[in-house]
């Protein structure tokens, strides 16, 4: 994991025309409705919950824009480098079905090369991606396993992450937290939920 944007785009406004290369993009959408054009002709409009994926590869040009004149879009986009340089451009989308991540771990993103996993959206990594919406003190279990890390989020509301080993974080919106030790935790919502993202990868030292 190299990047984890937080974006928020006003009405009718975007992001133009601009190149990627060598690097696995996801997009989830938070709030609104993302639209996606690329130079190989795909085009796509996706709501809350959505993720939107590209494979750059040897290179690929494309603009995200905002298209509704009244309701910003809110959107984190994440950059993981891939297993290898050179790949084929590749682009998908995946529209978030609701009752999925209510109050469980909706596993949406997972390494291409593991077949054992049946996810959405496949990417040329080792690394899996989760999205939870939390009712109100809802806890769920999240367990990183050794030689393993990740990298949390949250999106809406807050959210308590705690473990055995360690004292209790409190996230709140836009607030996350780097996860180093294996183990099982508890994830908690606060009074009025939470909406989670976790990154899920191989260890790494950086």
């Amino acid at each position: 994991l190299r990047v984890m944007n937080d974006d928020l785009v006003q009405p009718a406004r975007g992001f133009g025309s601009h190149p990627h290369r060598d690097m696995e993009i996801v997009t989830y959408v938070v709030n609104g409705s993302l639209t996606h054009q690329d130079c190989t002709g795909n085009a796509e409009t996706l709501p809350r919950g959505s993720v939107q994926f590209m494979s750059a590869g040897t290179g690929i040009t494309h603009s995200e824009r905002n298209e509704d004149a009244e309701n910003p879009v809110r959107f984190i986009q994440m950059w993981i480098l891939p297993r290898k340089r050179g790949l084929n451009p590749t682009y998908g989308g995946f529209a978030g079905i609701d009752k999925q991540r209510q109050n469980v771990w909706a596993h949406l993103v997972s390494d291409n090369s593991n077949q054992k996993i049946d996810t959405p959206v496949k990417i040329e990594q080792d690394a899996n991606i989760f999205v939870a919406e939390f009712s109100a003190s809802h806890t769920l279990p999240f367990e990183v396993a050794p030689g393993r890390m990740a990298y949390a989020l949250c999106m809406e509301g807050e959210v308590e992450i705690s473990a055995k080993a360690a004292a209790a974080t409190t996230l709140n919106c836009h607030d996350a937290l780097e996860i180093r030790e294996s183990g099982s935790y508890e994830f908690a919502a606060g009074q009025n939920g939470s909406h989670v993202l976790v990154v899920e990868m191989e260890f790494s030292a950086w």
